[in-house]
């Protein structure tokens, strides 16, 4: 490469090729320091091109040369001549911010930071674009690659030159975009050359990198279609199917297995990302600013938690309970592993003692028997209506029992006729039915209320709470005393699965990222990865076909492509287990134990507290007991008196 001259005039030697792009080579320029590097197009500039690199070398101020590599200065091919490239700051200490968001890749590159580490990363990167539209400038091709983090959260943007830029109200168009990162109304373009970018647009990516970095590289619109055919990531774009939103199923979409969702997030949060994903943003001025992001991260940043059982999880203290300890449970991914060595069985925690102090709080008993000893119970007698009633009848069956014996004795020629009229007499008794069916009917009521006060009772007043809490702390006992024989089996594990073991970290080196795959793009590695799907040791036929739209071909494309790595593999049978997998177990098994030894530790009180709650119902609910009993009584003695 021949010598360059910058818009002074200057001799600006170019050292050695750092990298090539799509466009262009970055060189060391070893006259101006290890700081400053230059960008060389690969073809010719064209004068509209020129012309911007010029008005941005003359609009960057510090702001932007602080958080962007800006354009410093041109590079021509002569002293005053084309302009062939530019010098920019060497971006420097700096990862793709995707080695951050992914789980696979945070592991190896930032495999120390936490989830409060990616808030605040996600607040930079929002600064970010916050100082970029307040020069009046748009992004326009947001994307992952354009985005660089450093291990203090500090994020730097760099391929400037491809971005919108305003000087003097000329606009100088940005004409690329990555699909999966293209807001809807954009979709289907097949050439963004004129089309002007708003800051809405670049809204929609930055709630996306912002939706990666906070939910574990998750992308929005790529999760499980109920519907009929495939629902490829563009078209879940541009008909607005965000797979995380409150309506989703409505939309026929659902988050992918084991995802880590908003609800993780404040609703403040989660109502942003919203705004960001759905028809409503589209509007003008609808998504959430860059500035509104920084304001709500900040608040987020001001509510975290360390969570109790884990060192390396953080998350929003609005949660009742840590979600990644919660995601370690359910389904095994442990996305924060904390670097201290634990081994579970070392602990201050005192079983025994604990114990005594659990079995010496003395049980309430069973609930005391309520029985109908002791009431005054007063029949209600029967109206004198119905006594008078029931008189007569009396005396009407005497008379009909006469009248059969004296036409029996005296007229035998008349008994049809007697025994039609003594019948007559006999049944015409008292009326008593509406009376009996009120007595009948406050019976039933109060049966019913007695039984449900007596449950009540059973329940409340009873030791069955006891004697639970009691049971459950007994298991949990059990469990912990087995915790030291469950880890040295599951060592006993790693030792004996120590080729398997190789063989994943083998083929966990290798991202589909970086692999010409068949059938495979980019917007397909992004489904693949918001399904866990990173590396080649994350591929399997099973996992692969059960994400919509990878069919047998390409599920064989992806298991082929793994196969062919795994023959390149070695085994190193003289190589231990690996360190990282032991604390990971280790990880595993002190969380588990502490706990334990948490809810073992609060026993006693809760046993106490229970205790004292039986006794407090017994005093409170004996008068309603009391009173159903009474009732009941009452009524039964009531619709006795009926016969």
């Amino acid at each position: 490469m021949i010598d360059l001259f910058d818009s002074k005039g200057q001799r600006i030697p170019l050292g050695k090729k750092l990298g090539t792009g799509g466009e262009g080579s970055v060189y060391g320029v070893p006259v101006l320091g290890n700081n400053i590097v230059a960008k060389i197009y690969h073809e010719a500039v064209s004068a509209e091109k020129q012309a911007k690199l010029s008005d941005m070398v003359r609009g960057g101020d510090e702001t932007l040369k602080k958080i962007a590599a800006w354009p410093l200065e041109i590079l021509q091919a002569s002293v005053g001549g084309q302009i062939r490239g530019f010098l920019m700051q060497k971006v420097t200490d700096h990862e793709p911010i995707h080695h951050l968001y992914g789980p696979s890749h945070r592991k190896q590159r930032f495999p120390d930071k936490d989830w409060a580490f990616l808030v605040n990363t996600a607040r930079n990167a929002s600064a970010a674009l916050e100082a970029i539209h307040s020069h009046g400038h748009v992004i326009g091709d947001i994307n992952p690659n354009l985005l660089f983090v450093a291990s203090n959260s500090i994020v730097k943007l760099i391929d400037c030159d491809s971005f919108q830029i305003v000087v003097d109200g000329k606009h100088y168009l940005c004409e690329v975009g990555v699909p999966h990162f293209t807001p809807p109304e954009l979709q289907g373009y097949s050439s963004f050359r004129g089309v002007r970018r708003t800051k809405n647009h670049d809204n929609f990516g930055l709630a996306l990198i912002l939706f990666h970095i906070l939910l574990m590289g998750r992308h929005p619109f790529s999760g499980v279609f109920s519907g009929v055919g495939d629902m490829p990531l563009e078209k879940s774009i541009a008909q607005f199917r965000y797979a995380f939103g409150r309506n989703s199923a409505s939309k026929g979409m659902t988050p992918p297995p084991n995802s880590v969702t908003p609800a993780i997030l404040p609703g403040e949060i989660a109502n942003l990302f919203e705004r960001a994903f759905t028809e409503p943003g589209a509007q003008q001025e609808g998504r959430p600013t860059a500035r509104e992001w920084v304001k709500a991260l900040d608040s987020l940043k001001s509510q975290l938690r360390a969570c109790g059982q884990e060192t390396a999880h953080k998350y929003f203290g609005g949660l009742s309970a840590c979600p990644w300890c919660i995601q370690e449970q359910r389904s095994g991914n442990f996305f924060f592993i904390s670097l201290a060595a634990t081994t579970a069985g070392i602990s201050s925690f005192n079983l025994a003692q604990l114990w005594t102090r659990i079995t010496t709080i003395e049980s309430p008993g069973r609930a005391p028997e309520i029985g109908a000893s002791g009431l005054n119970i007063q029949p209600m007698p029967l109206p004198e209506s119905i006594k008078r009633a029931r008189a007569a009848a009396s005396v009407k069956k005497v008379a009909a029992a006469g009248l059969i014996i004296v036409c029996l004795a005296s007229i035998p020629k008349l008994f049809i006729f007697a025994l039609i009229i003594a019948g007559f007499l006999f049944f015409s008794g008292a009326d008593d039915s509406a009376e009996r069916s009120a007595r009948q009917n406050a019976f039933n009521a109060a049966r019913q209320n007695l039984s449900s006060a007596q449950a009540r009772w059973n329940l409340e007043a009873g030791e069955v709470k006891f004697q639970d809490k009691l049971k459950e702390l007994l298991s949990l006992r059990t469990e912990l005393e087995s915790l030291t024989n469950q880890l040295a089996q599951e060592r006993q594990k790693l030792q004996q699965n120590i080729r398997n073991s190789q063989l994943h970290k083998f083929l966990d080196k290798f991202f589909l990222e970086n692999h010409n795959i068949s059938g495979v793009g980019p917007t397909r590695k992004v489904t693949l990865a918001s399904f866990g799907i990173e590396t080649a040791a994350d591929i399997t036929w099973n996992k692969v076909m059960n994400i919509n739209g990878f069919g047998q071909k390409l599920t064989g494309e992806l298991v082929d492509w793994r196969k062919g790595l795994e023959r390149r593999f070695v085994f190193d049978p003289f190589k231990g287990v690996d360190p990282a997998d032991i604390a990971v177990l280790n990880q595993r098994f002190a969380q588990k134990q502490k706990q334990i030894e948490g809810r073992l530790m609060a026993g006693p009180e809760q046993l106490s507290q229970i205790r004292g709650q039986i006794l407090l119902q017994r005093t409170q609910l004996l008068p309603m007991i009391r009173v159903a009993s009474q009732q009941f009584a009452q009524a039964e003695a009531n619709l006795a008196v009926m016969g």
